[in-house]
């Protein structure tokens, strides 16, 4: 990762929140037509999807965005291959590569970032960044979470000691969140801590107060655990910076972590298609999504994005299952950018039992959403009581059961053994279907059905 060139690219994307709402809606729609047309004459799949809808090279200047058939996940799988512009970029080299590589910051072919979704909504998948789109989230990202600094001070922002910062968050893996959190830190000269969400809570004290961060990034529900602790006495920490991501954040959850950490929280709306789609703060009364970088249409069922600066894998029209409230923007809006009011669905609970020592400890919908095995297409956590716990699964056809259910064993038995919680109880049932939340458009990954 080039410093100079980032902070470039910092600099630059931080000069269009002082642009006119006129300007980045010019530098949309200037965006989506290149990228449209790059699609056109790049990838084999959207010149044939296209002109099955009749729609030809001609028409890619004047046809109404709205006009442009979408894609949604299922054809974006089936189509992964041709969908890429460059012929390096096949599903079964990527795999391949993924089954090999050991450590996160490890690039395909050297310079793609793999990114794998989670599973909540059917069967995850990989998204690509080759390294100036890389470099566009982290720059975004950066840009984000920088605060109230002037622009000039973006040059020296990289070279401030003791920036130290901890991420609380799903840490393993290639979920967008760590994979961009971790380049991000690291790419503008920060230190970095990551405190996987499973860890046992013992050993987030030890390393939080070792560590000492003043800048705190992770999902609410993993930084409310922190704060707790910080209540309790456990954890004293000096905190400049909050960033929260990957779950909604409730006002009562956000006003009990600017009481702890007497900081603002700056609240980032991301998604593995884009790592980086919004932002909210306390005095934006809402949330701005980021125009200049992605190009966003609100339907009443769903969301289309188009990211607007990755041209390895572009992603025109692709349906997120995300519903979004949209806002008016006043005329004295503090950005430029597109307003919402909340984003709705998104909200998994943790669950928390007893572990071996009767003390309580928690496993994090987000880890077990890394459950991966061949045939499974569905699954669901029904937490039962502090102890006990259920698995639903819907099966592929003609698999082999026993062998399915000695994988999945496998793999929760050491997220349990990470964890200390080797004394629950829990077993797996089989379904025909795991009902869809009309609210959300998503299935939950962690329901209750607690005694009372």
């Amino acid at each position: 990762m080039n410093y100079f060139s980032l902070v470039f690219k910092a600099w630059k994307l931080s000069r269009n929140f002082y642009k006119s709402r006129e300007e980045i809606i010019k530098i949309r729609e200037y965006g989506f037509r290149k990228l449209l047309k790059y699609a056109y004459n790049n990838s084999k799949f959207y010149r044939d999807y296209y002109s099955s809808h009749g729609i030809r090279k001609k028409d890619l200047d004047e046809i109404p965005i709205s006009e442009l058939p979408p894609i949604d996940k299922k054809i974006f799988i089936e189509n992964f291959d041709q969908l890429t512009t460059r012929e390096e970029l096949n599903r079964k080299d990527i795999e391949k590569f993924l089954k090999k590589s050991c450590y996160q910051d490890e690039k395909y072919l050297n310079q793609y970032t793999v990114v794998h979704s989670s599973g909540s909504t059917g069967q995850p998948t990989y998204f690509i960044y080759d390294k100036p789109a890389w470099e566009t989230v982290l720059a975004a990202g950066f840009r984000a979470c920088k605060g109230e600094f002037e622009i000039k001070d973006i040059m020296k922002i990289g070279v401030l000691d003791g920036i130290r910062v901890a991420y609380i968050a799903a840490t393993e893996g290639r979920f967008g969140g760590v994979m961009a959190a971790n380049a991000g830190i690291k790419g503008f000269g920060f230190e970095p801590l990551l405190v996987n969400i499973n860890m046992p809570l013992n050993k987030w004290v030890d390393k939080i107060q070792d560590f000492q961060p003043n800048v705190i990034i992770g999902y609410p529900s993993g930084v409310q655990i922190l704060c707790d602790l910080i209540s309790e006495g456990k954890i004293h920490v000096n905190v400049i910076r909050v960033i929260t991501g990957g779950e909604p954040l409730t006002k009562p959850l956000r006003n009990y972590i600017e009481s702890v950490l007497k900081s603002e929280v700056f609240d980032i709306y991301g998604a593995s298609e884009s790592i980086i789609l919004g932002l909210g703060r306390r005095d934006y009364h809402g949330l701005y999504l980021f125009d200049d970088i992605n190009y966003m249409e609100l339907d009443k069922d769903c969301t289309y994005l188009t990211p607007l600066y990755n041209f390895a894998q572009p992603l025109i029209r692709y349906r997120l299952s995300d519903k979004l409230k949209g806002k008016k923007r006043n005329k004295n809006e503090i950005l430029p950018y597109t307003k919402i009011e909340k984003i709705v669905g998104r909200n998994e609970e943790i669950m928390w039992f007893k572990n071996e020592d009767g003390k309580e400890d928690f496993i994090h919908p987000l880890i077990v959403d890394e459950i991966e095995v061949k045939g499974l297409e569905k699954y669901q956590f029904v937490q039962l009581s502090s102890h006990e716990f259920k698995i639903r699964v819907v099966l592929q056809k003609s698999v082999n059961k026993e062998l399915l259910e000695k994988e999945i064993r496998k793999q929760m038995d050491d997220i349990l053994k990470e964890k200390n919680l080797t004394n629950l109880n829990y077993w797996i049932e089989e379904v025909q279907e795991i009902p869809i939340n009309p609210a959300t458009g998503k299935s939950k990954m962690v329901i209750k059905e607690m005694e009372s």
